[in-house]
């Protein structure tokens, strides 16, 4: 079953991966602090994704349409949930912060930093199955696909081994 889960989530690791070379946590991130960074990073890693891929997919993929409708509701969402998503980057960071930095000043420094990260782990071979998987999931609005990546990663985290941390350690969700 997870393998078919993650065949299908292509994008949605891509997502996750600047997250996953983040410094080591020492304290979990709530889910909903986790969704903001995953909506703040969105736009951003569209385009390290667009980049890597611009020569592999014709000019028609959805994933090379900068201008859509859709990428401006996750450039708007993405500026709305930068003040929550910078206390997952502290809280990620952690004490590798000098004390009294204002996240607002390392916001270029994260902006610029994403794609670059995400450009490494991006295979020019995936980017079919990039698209695919970003035309499916392109009309979600902003918040259900931050959600469903957090999940995603959640699930991920019970598949690893137990002597193996994670850096983007999201808080488990309460019993119900």
């Amino acid at each position: 079953m997870f393998e078919k889960i993650s065949a299908a989530s292509a994008i949605i690791a891509l997502l996750s991966a600047t997250s996953s070379q983040a410094a080591e946590t020492k304290q979990c991130i709530p889910v909903e602090t986790a969704e903001s960074l995953i909506t703040y990073v969105l736009p951003s890693a569209l385009d390290a994704v667009r980049t890597k891929c611009t020569s592999s997919l014709p000019a028609t993929s959805a994933l090379l349409q900068v201008d859509s409708a859709q990428m401006q509701r996750y450039v708007a969402d993405s500026q709305n949930a930068w003040p929550q998503a910078s206390t997952a980057i502290r809280s990620m960071v952690g004490q590798d912060l000098p004390e009294g930095l204002e996240m607002d000043a390392m916001r270029p420094f994260v902006d610029a930093m994403i794609p670059a990260m995400l450009a490494q782990e991006i295979k020019t071979k995936d980017c079919p199955t990039i698209e695919k998987v970003y035309g499916l999931l392109e009309p979600m609005p902003t918040a259900n696909l931050a959600s469903l990546t957090v999940m995603l990663a959640q699930l991920g985290s019970n598949d690893k081994d137990e002597g193996r941390k994670d850096p983007f350690n999201i808080c488990k969700a309460p019993i119900e």
